[in-house]
């Protein structure tokens, strides 16, 4: 009996034992996890880092209000073919829109006082943009290049302007006279809430939490492209508009007008054939063209003889000229002539003279008839 009853005895003490250790387990566990959530929270309050707002108990003022961009360049017109930088500025235009009070602190504390006080202060810093970044591109890629788009100006206060932030770019030869829109991605953070947490020890120095948010802006921005000269170039004829392949020495004679509203003086049009054909005077000077006035170029041309037979080879033709606004300008167009198939004059030959011989024939088997 004593036995049995010293066996029970132990088992229950080996029982007691086990939850003791395991509820001192437990409470090791949580003391050493609130500690780490003091330290880690401490240290966040440092820092300044973002603080899921659950964390307080106190959030004296919420203030309503984002930065605003917008964008200004120091040019808004280029010419076609011109290489150059946009200069753009951009300056925030937010505002505080409007204030509300959470919380009032306790007349009798001066640590709460302290406290609201340093976060009303902070908080008129919601219109800031923060570590902005400016992404520009053009819808039209195919008329301008923008050859560094990416700029950082850092942070911009309400108010402020931002440095100058230069995007070199290019106007394609042949984009079109016109209107295009570039279009400016402005990425930036603003302080979206800011709390002060009281301390009794340190009143003059409460701990801050911040919690931030992440703004996109795009700022359309007219870029106008313009002809690169009043004075324009057609080309109306060409004579011939054949060369038989192999031959030499060849005068080309191509007729141009000027269209444009404005003069080109000093103007030289020269030529840069295709592959295949080869030019022998190149330089067709001219020393004015008015608007609407025409003008005959010549130049001489050899043929390889190796040239396709059929195809239409392209005739560059490069206008080097001032106008009343521009001296050094450059235009081109293009022109295009035909090689000629081989043997094909004596093919037509050779079926007229068939043809003339079929028609004898017909008349000399119709007279033999009526004989």
């Amino acid at each position: 009996m004593i036995d049995k009853w010293s066996k029970n005895k132990r088992s229950i003490d080996d029982s007691e034992k086990y939850a003791a250790l395991h509820l001192a387990r437990f409470v090791f566990v949580a003391s050493l996890i609130l500690s780490l959530s003091s330290v880690l929270l401490g240290l966040a309050a440092e820092s300044g880092a973002p603080i899921p707002p659950e964390r307080f108990s106190a959030d004296y003022y919420k203030v309503y209000g984002t930065p605003n961009l917008t964008a200004s360049l120091d040019k808004s017109r280029i010419y076609q073919g011109e290489e150059t930088a946009l200069t753009m500025t951009l300056t925030n235009r937010g505002r505080i829109t409007s204030f509300q009070i959470n919380e009032e602190p306790a007349a009798n504390k001066r640590e709460e006082i302290l406290a609201a006080q340093r976060e009303l202060e902070l908080e008129k810093q919601r219109t800031v943009a923060q570590d902005v970044s400016v992404l520009l591109r053009a819808e039209n890629q195919s008329a301008i290049d923008i050859k560094r788009s990416v700029a950082f100006p850092g942070n911009i206060r309400e108010g402020q302007t931002s440095s100058r932030l230069e995007f070199p770019l290019e106007a394609y030869e042949n984009a079109l006279p016109g209107s295009y829109r570039l279009l400016a991605q402005v990425n930036y953070t603003y302080q979206k809430d800011v709390a002060a947490k009281e301390d009794e020890d340190r009143p003059e120095n409460p701990d801050v939490y911040y919690w931030y948010d992440s703004l996109s802006q795009t700022i359309p921005i007219e870029l106008i492209v313009e002809r690169r000269s009043g004075a324009q170039f057609q080309v109306l004829n060409v004579t011939p508009t054949s060369l038989r392949p192999g031959s030499e020495g060849n005068v080309i004679r191509i007729r141009v007008k000027n269209v444009g509203d404005d003069r080109a003086s000093d103007l030289v049009a020269r030529l840069r054939p295709e592959s295949g054909l080869y030019v022998s005077v190149d330089e067709s000077p001219i020393p004015t063209l008015a608007p609407q006035e025409e003008a005959e170029l010549l130049y001489k041309l050899d043929v390889s003889k190796d040239a396709l037979p059929g195809k239409n080879y392209q005739l560059k033709i490069l206008f080097q000229f001032s106008d009343s606004r521009r001296e050094g300008l450059t235009d081109w167009e293009n022109a295009y002539v035909r090689i000629e198939e081989k043997g094909r004059e004596w093919a037509l030959a050779i079926l007229l003279f068939l043809a003339l011989l079929a028609a004898v024939l017909i008349i000399f088997i119709r007279r033999k008839k009526r004989v």
